[in-house]
């Protein structure tokens, strides 16, 4: 009787860990765009928030092509890499070969004509390519860069302009108007529905499906930490801080944002939230260069010291921070596991098929009847 009783208590007491573990609340920082010369001040300002981020890179500004103070990317890479955060992958170029009169290309030339986000994606082949060169000219920079654990580059993805997701079977969408034909999505002219979508933005679902099948998981984001307002002369003085911004990620939670984002351009109209995996999580796509005093406005004075503000106004309404390797828990031995958990185990999500207590030999891969690697 007593053996029942204890075994009794055991169980409860697993089950309510389970419960709580399935109620968290988890913020997934992720910067886009780098590694420039600010992502250095980044990675100081995340050190002592004791946090870690994910990078969603563009390998050009190592090389001097991507039209942003970048003569310490390399430095900043290494670094990265060093003080273990996630490196994923952003293409190599941002899509910017596509930016094109016919003659000029490139960062250079898109910034003056102000046309990134048009025609971005042409062909599929091609540009799938662009996020294979990412990972190569990494290791010409860092030729032990594989070696990193923390480096996702042939496993994490997103692709340039577009809240686009693969990351189960259900928890997937596409940014269907998130690159326009003709203007920029911005433009008062732009027009697009999920319904008549754009080229441009197909043949990125296209790239991500082509992405998803080579096992990336591709990631949009749920909120945007970005100017309140682009339009004036220094935008980066504009993001919100602390408690105003934890107060706009608690509007957003459990949401699927996605679906009803705006602008148009940020949207995920066919985004899919229903199997619990985006359950209690928010990721927040923000930029390196927001936080840089460079021609944007005064990035690095006034918006690195928000980070500590806002981690800690998180932490204290019960958030925690991971990064995106951990969207799913990895899995453990020794575990109960009931619905509907997920698990992550080496790159791969699984869900749940059986409910049961995990044993050292029973890894998501060899147990089939246990667990579903969610594709």
């Amino acid at each position: 009787m007593k053996l029942k009783s204890i075994a009794a208590a055991v169980g409860l007491c697993l089950a309510s860990l389970s419960v709580a573990h399935a109620s968290d609340k988890t913020i997934y920082l992720t910067f886009d765009d780098g590694p420039i010369d600010a992502t250095l001040g980044l990675l100081d300002a995340l050190k002592d928030a004791n946090i870690k981020a994910t990078f969603f890179i563009n390998a050009f500004h190592m090389y001097g092509e991507g039209d942003e103070n970048e003569a310490l990317a390399a430095v900043a890479l290494q670094r990265l890499l060093d003080d273990g955060h996630i490196l994923a992958n952003h293409s190599y170029d941002h899509m910017l070969h596509n930016c094109t009169d016919g003659v000029q290309s490139g960062a250079v030339y898109c910034n003056q004509v102000g046309l990134w986000p048009v025609k971005s994606y042409q062909d599929a082949a091609t540009d799938f390519t662009y996020f294979v060169t990412n990972t190569a000219k990494v290791v010409e920079i860092i030729p032990n860069a594989a070696s990193y654990p923390n480096n996702k580059m042939t496993k994490l993805a997103r692709l340039p302009y577009t809240n686009g997701w693969r990351v189960s079977s259900k928890l997937k969408g596409d940014g269907l108007c998130a690159t326009s034909d003709t203007v920029p999505p911005w433009d008062p002219a732009f027009a697009c529905t999920a319904e008549t979508s754009t080229n441009s933005s197909q043949v990125a679902v296209q790239i991500q499906n082509m992405l998803a099948e080579s096992d990336y998981k591709i990631f949009g984001w749920d909120f945007d930490w970005g100017p309140e307002d682009w339009g004036v002369a220094f935008p980066a003085e504009s993001m919100a801080d602390g408690v105003e911004l934890v107060d706009k990620i608690n509007q957003v939670i459990n949401t699927c944002a996605g679906t009803t984002m705006n602008p148009l351009n940020s949207r995920t109209q066919n985004l899919d939230c229903s199997d619990g995996l985006h359950d209690g999580k928010v990721v927040i796509l923000t930029h390196d260069f927001l936080f840089e005093n460079a021609h944007r406005g005064q990035g690095a004075t006034i918006n690195l010291p928000k980070i500590k503000r806002f981690v800690e106004e998180a932490q204290r309404q019960g958030y925690r921070f991971d990064t995106l390797d951990n969207y799913a828990p990895a899995w453990q031995d020794q575990h109960d596991y009931q619905q509907p958990d997920f698990v992550s185990y080496q790159d791969k999500i699984y869900s749940l098929v059986q409910a049961h207590f995990s044993q050292s030999n029973w890894q998501p891969n060899q147990t089939p009847a246990l667990w579903k690697n969610e594709k």
